[in-house]
């Protein structure tokens, strides 16, 4: 059976969005963030697979894509469920974050040199990509930046880490919204 890559994009974004409300109402402590996660990872999980295997050529990148949430979704069960020797994953998930900066930073770079051949006809960006792109970074700076100063219990004024977490987490679920030009 084979879901059109539209169909499966607009899933996995939602999937993307309820795991993001359930992160967030997590934080909050709001009722029902356990079974908002568990969907979301779940459906996350379920059309990434669909897109990974339907994808005809995959680089280093997609190999990439696959350990990292297969790493994060063990971490997350093992530290969820409190079983024992979750240490191990932690640190398999962390090797697979720095596989995955690799892979990206790689993937960049690859990319641009290809966008400045002029034999390869590639389209300049567009202003909906350089606004998408600009959301994604945005988005990454709040997110761990609220991290770590929610971790380290730090505040400037009144930015604290969970204000930072909070509007990373919604710039994230309304980037996941905007369909990309792809």
């Amino acid at each position: 059976m084979f879901i059109s890559k539209q169909k499966v994009r607009l899933f996995l974004r939602l999937s993307m969005s309820v795991t993001l409300i359930g992160i967030l109402f997590k934080i909050l402590h709001y009722a029902f963030a356990a079974e908002l996660l568990v969907i979301g990872v779940i459906g996350i999980v379920i059309f990434y697979g669909i897109s990974f295997y339907q994808k005809q050529q995959k680089t280093l990148l997609d190999y990439a894509k696959v350990f990292l949430l297969i790493s994060f979704l063990a971490h997350y069960l093992f530290r969820i469920l409190h079983l024992q020797f979750g240490y191990v994953f932690t640190y398999i998930f962390q090797g697979a974050l720095i596989l995955f900066i690799i892979a990206y930073v790689m993937d960049i770079l690859l990319d641009v040199d290809s966008a400045n051949d002029e034999n390869n006809g590639a389209e300049p960006n567009t202003k909906r990509s350089k606004i998408t792109n600009l959301l994604y970074t945005l988005t990454g700076i709040c997110v761990i930046s609220g991290a770590f100063l929610k971790i380290m219990h730090w505040q400037f004024g009144f930015i604290n880490g969970t204000i930072l977490l909070i509007t990373g987490l919604l710039m994230a679920v309304i980037s996941l919204v905007i369909p990309s030009s792809n």
